[in-house]
Order: structure tokens, then C-alpha cells, then sequence
């Protein structure tokens, strides 16, 4: 189970240096103190969005795992 976690995060850190992500580090200094972000505009708050139902699946599937 762990080495499952370490051979997952290893995986996303090479693809992460291989498409350049940390190739700006000069940008990325500055980006907590920019006022650029503006949250978008939420059309419908009532609907919920898919990545909740998959947050809440998650949730679910932990809690069911807990139990068991």
C-alpha cells in the first residue's frame, strides 16, 4: 500500500519535470502576492458538480473501508 503511494508520487514528480512544471521558478515566487485571480462566476450553485460526486464517492469509499 505504501509502496503503491511512493511509486505514484515518484510517477507524478518525473512527468511534472518532464513537461517543464517547475521550469519558472522566478514566476512561481511571486504568484501568492498577485491580485490576478478572480474566482469564476458559478452559474447554478443548487447543481452539484462532478467533482463532488467523486469527492463523495472517495469520502464513502473510506469510510466504508474504515468499517470493514
Amino acid at each position: 500500500m505504501i509502496a503503491g503511494g511512493v511509486l505514484i508520487s515518484l510517477g507524478v514528480f518525473f512527468w511534472a519535470l518532464r513537461t517543464g512544471q517547475f521550469s519558472d521558478q522566478e514566476r512561481a515566487r511571486y504568484l501568492p502576492l498577485a491580485d490576478e485571480f478572480s474566482p469564476p462566476l458559478v452559474e447554478s450553485p443548487a447543481k452539484l458538480s462532478k467533482e463532488v460526486y467523486a469527492l463523495l464517492f472517495a469520502i464513502g469509499l473510506g469510510i466504508v473501508a474504515m468499517i470493514a
